[in-house]
C-alpha cells in the first residue's frame, strides 16, 4: 500500500502540471496475494531497470523512492506555466494598482498624504463616510470662537495666547517657573491669485524654537487688503481687533496671572508699515535709527567729523557734527523712539522719516522689534548678485562682439546653475534692455543660495581679474557672519562685533557699488546688538514664510470656490494645530485649555476637571452642577449660530448667511471691503 500511495502521487502531480488536465483514477485492488505479487514484480522492475514512463516521471518531478517519499533534483522545473489562478490573481492586483495610481495623480495626492493614508489603514483603524467626516468637521469649527466678515477673519487675542502658552508648554515643561511670558507677533503680507493677504500668528518665545515652526504658530487673523501699506493697513484692520491686543498685558493661566511682552516680528517692510515710517525711499531708510541714508556706511571703525555749512553770506554758518556708529536702543545714538515720532509728525517739515502714527499706538516700542536673520540673508545674497550681473554686463564692446561676449558668460553662468541648484534658476539676455544685460530668472530660496554661492563659483570667468577677487572675498565674508549668526551664542559677541563691521568695510571697499543698503547698515550698527540683549533665532521668520506657503496650497486646493475662503483657511489652520498632538487628551485639553486656561499635563487633577465638562452644540456644560461654563468670547452666542453653518469650501452650500448679517458685522467692525472701494472708484 505505501508503494500504491506514493504511485498516486506521482500520477496527481504529474497531470497537475499540465494545463487544462481532465482526469479519471482509476485504482483496483485486488487480494493479497495479488498485491504482494504485484509488489514483487515492480520491485524487480524498478531494481533491474526503470520503464520510460517512470524515466519521464523522475525527469520532471524527481526520482521516486518508496521510503523516502519524492526527492526533488536540483534542476529547476522546466515547466513555466502558471496555472489560470494564479495569472487571474496577478491581473488583478495590476489592475487595482493602475486605480490607485489614478486616483493619486487625478485627486492630487500628494506621496506624504498617500503614504500618512497607508498608515493609517495599516494601524487597524477603519475608515468612515464623508458625511461623518463632514459632521466632525462641522462639530469642531463650532468651538472655534472666530469672528469673520467679506475681508477678515480673527480669533480673540486672549484665545490666541492661550492656544500659544499650550503649545509652548508642550515643549517646554518649565513654562509655568516664568514669571514673565513673551507673545512675538508675526505680520506678513503674501499675495494669493489677485488676492493681497495679510497674515498674523503668535507664537510663545519661551517655548523654543520649535514652538516658531510652521506647524506650531497659532493663526491670529487674516486679513485682505487692496494694497500693503500703512493707511490699508488702517483701513482694514478692525478697530476691534487692534484694541483687543493693546490689552492683551496679562493673561490667566491655572487661576495665575502672569504679565505677557507683546514683541513684533517680520521683515524691514512690514516694520515700515507697522510704525508709519517714509521706507527706505527716504533720507532716513533705517527702521532703527535716524542715520542719513548717505552715511549709512559709518561704523565705530570709520567714524568721522562732518562739516556742515548752512546760509550765505553774513548768515553763513558752519558746524561740525560727529557721524559715528549708532544704535538701536541708545537715544544718545540716534536710536528711534515713539516720543520722538509724536514731536516729528506735529511738524510740518519732517527730516527723520516719521511719516504716520504706528498703527498699534505706543503697543510696540522700536525695541520691540528685532531683525529677521532670514530676509537678511536673502537680501544681501540678491543684492551681491545684482551688482556681479551689472559688472558682468559691461563688455567694453559695442554690437554683435559685446553679445557674443554676454552670451558666453550666461552659459557659464547656466552651467554652474545646472551643477548646483538645477534649472530652477538661469541666466539669459535682457531683451528689454538696449545694453543686452545680464538678468536672472527664478527664485533662489535659502538653502539653495548657500549651493549657489561656493567656492566654485565661475568670478574669474564672468568679471574683471581684480573685482572677481573682491566679489569671492564678501561672499566668504558673508557666509562665515552667518555661520557666527546661526551659533547664536552671547558669549562670541565680540566676534560677531567684529565679523560685522569688516563685512560692512570689505564690502565697502570691493567696488561692487559706492553706497550700501539699510540690510547692510544693520549688520554693521544693530546685527551685534540684538544679539545681545536678544536671541536673535527668537526671530527667525522661516515658519511663517512656510505658513504663507501653506496658506496659498489651502487656498487654491479647495474644491468649490469658497463663499467666505479666509474663515474656511482659518478653521482648517487651527485643525491642523490641533491635529499636531497624536494625543486625543492632549488635543481635547488644547481646547479647553484656550477657552479657560486651566489645565496641566502632568496634574491629575486637571484630568479630572476635564473629564467633569462635556461637549454639546458648541459649548461646554459641567456635568456636576450642570451649568454652562463662562465663554471667553463675548460675542461667541451672536457668531455660533453662523459658525455652526459654515464649513469648509467643499460644504460651502451648506452656508447659510445672508449678505445682510455680513455687512452688520462689517459695519460693527469698521471694516470697508476692497471689492466697495472698486466699486466707489
Amino acid at each position: 500500500m505505501a508503494f500504491v500511495e506514493e504511485m498516486i502521487k506521482t500520477k496527481i502531480l504529474f497531470e497537475r502540471s499540465k494545463p487544462n488536465s481532465h482526469y479519471f483514477l482509476s485504482v483496483v485492488v485486488g487480494t493479497k496475494q495479488d498485491l504482494l505479487l504485484h509488489q514483487v514484480t515492480e520491485n524487480n522492475d524498478t531494481n533491474s531497470s526503470h520503464s520510460s514512463y517512470e524515466e519521464e516521471i523522475e525527469a520532471k518531478i524527481g526520482r521516486v523512492y518508496t521510503t523516502r517519499g519524492i526527492k526533488r533534483s536540483y534542476v529547476e522545473d522546466p515547466i513555466s506555466i502558471e496555472p489560470r489562478k494564479n495569472m487571474h490573481r496577478h491581473n488583478k492586483i495590476i489592475k487595482d494598482q493602475r486605480d490607485l495610481l489614478y486616483i493619486k495623480d487625478a485627486y492630487h495626492i500628494t506621496d506624504s498624504a498617500f503614504n500618512a493614508i497607508i498608515k493609517y489603514a495599516q494601524s487597524d483603524r477603519s475608515l468612515c463616510s464623508l458625511k461623518e467626516i463632514e459632521r466632525l468637521r462641522k462639530d469642531v469649527n463650532s468651538r472655534l470662537p472666530i469672528q469673520f466678515a467679506a475681508t477678515c477673519a480673527f480669533v480673540k487675542f486672549e484665545y490666541a495666547v492661550r492656544t500659544a502658552i499650550f503649545v509652548a508648554r508642550y515643549y517646554e515643561p518649565m513654562l509655568d517657573n516664568y514669571d514673565k511670558l513673551t507673545i512675538r507677533i508675526n505680520m506678513d503680507g503674501t499675495l494669493i491669485g489677485n488676492k493681497h493677504i495679510v497674515a498674523i500668528s503668535i507664537n510663545c518665545i519661551e517655548g523654543g524654537h520649535q514652538s516658531q515652526t510652521s506647524k506650531n504658530l497659532v493663526p491670529l487673523g487674516l486679513f485682505e487688503i487692496e494694497k500693503e501699506n500703512t493707511d490699508m493697513l488702517r483701513k482694514t484692520l478692525p478697530k476691534e481687533f487692534i484694541d483687543d491686543i493693546k490689552t492683551g498685558k496679562c493673561i490667566t493661566v491655572e487661576k495665575r496671572n502672569v504679565p505677557i511682552q507683546i514683541k513684533l516680528g517680520g521683515d524691514l517692510m512690514n516694520a515700515v508699515y507697522v510704525f508709519g515710517l517714509a521706507g527706505f525711499s527716504s533720507n532716513h531708510p533705517c527702521v532703527f535709527c535716524t542715520q542719513h541714508k548717505d552715511d549709512l556706511h559709518i561704523t565705530e571703525e570709520t567714524a568721522y567729523d562732518k562739516t556742515v555749512v548752512e546760509g550765505k553770506g553774513k548768515t553763513k554758518k558752519t558746524t561740525v557734527t560727529r557721524i559715528g556708529a549708532t544704535s538701536y536702543h541708545d537715544l544718545n545714538k540716534r536710536a528711534r523712539s515713539l516720543a520722538e515720532q509724536k514731536l516729528c509728525i506735529l511738524e510740518k517739515n519732517n527730516a527723520l522719516g516719521y511719516k504716520h502714527e504706528p498703527l498699534f499706538g505706543d503697543l510696540f516700542e522700536y525695541t520691540d522689534y528685532c531683525v529677521d536673520t532670514l530676509h537678511m540673508k536673502l537680501r544681501i545674497f540678491d543684492i551681491i548678485l545684482k551688482d556681479m550681473l551689472s559688472h558682468a554686463s559691461r563688455t567694453g564692446k559695442y554690437g554683435s562682439e559685446h553679445l557674443a561676449i554676454i552670451e558666453n558668460k550666461i552659459k557659464i553662468l547656466n552651467q554652474h546653475c545646472q551643477k548646483t541648484v538645477g534649472k530652477r534658476f538661469f541666466f539669459q539676455v535682457d531683451v528689454d534692455d538696449k545694453n543686452k544685460t545680464i538678468t536672472s530668472h527664478g527664485k533662489l530660496s535659502g538653502h539653495l543660495q548657500d549651493f549657489f554661492f561656493v567656492d566654485t563659483f565661475p568670478y574669474d570667468d564672468v568679471l574683471d581679474d581684480e573685482l572677481a577677487q573682491s566679489a569671492r572675498v564678501v561672499v566668504n565674508k558673508f557666509k562665515e557672519l552667518l555661520q557666527e549668526v546661526k551659533a547664536n551664542s552671547k558669549t562670541h559677541n565680540d566676534r560677531l562685533k567684529f565679523l560685522s563691521i569688516q563685512f560692512v568695510n570689505v564690502f565697502r571697499a570691493s567696488g561692487l557699488r559706492t553706497t550700501v543698503t539699510p540690510y547692510i547698515h544693520i549688520i554693521g550698527n544693530h546685527l551685534f546688538e540684538f544679539n545681545q540683549l536678544n536671541d536673535l533665532g527668537d526671530f527667525n521668520m522661516q515658519g511663517v514664510e512656510k505658513s504663507n506657503d501653506l496658506l496659498s496650497r489651502l487656498y487654491f486646493s479647495s474644491t468649490n470656490p469658497a463663499k467666505y475662503p479666509l474663515l474656511t483657511m482659518l478653521q482648517k489652520l487651527y485643525r491642523m494645530l490641533e491635529m499636531n498632538f497624536e494625543n486625543q487628551n492632549h488635543r481635547d485639553a488644547m481646547a479647553e485649555f484656550a477657552r479657560t486656561g486651566v489645565y496641566d499635563l502632568v496634574d491629575d487633577a486637571a484630568l479630572e476637571r476635564r473629564s467633569s465638562y462635556k461637549h454639546k452644540d458648541g459649548k461646554f456644560f459641567n456635568i456636576n452642577d450642570e451649568q454652562e461654563e463662562e465663554s471667553s468670547n463675548k460675542d461667541k452666542d451672536q457668531y455660533v449660530a453662523s459658525l455652526d453653518e459654515t464649513n469648509e469650501s467643499e460644504d460651502q452650500n451648506n452656508i447659510d448667511l445672508n449678505e445682510s448679517m455680513i455687512q452688520t458685522i462689517e459695519k460693527r467692525l469698521n471694516i470697508t471691503s476692497p471689492s466697495m472701494n472698486r466699486k466707489q472708484l
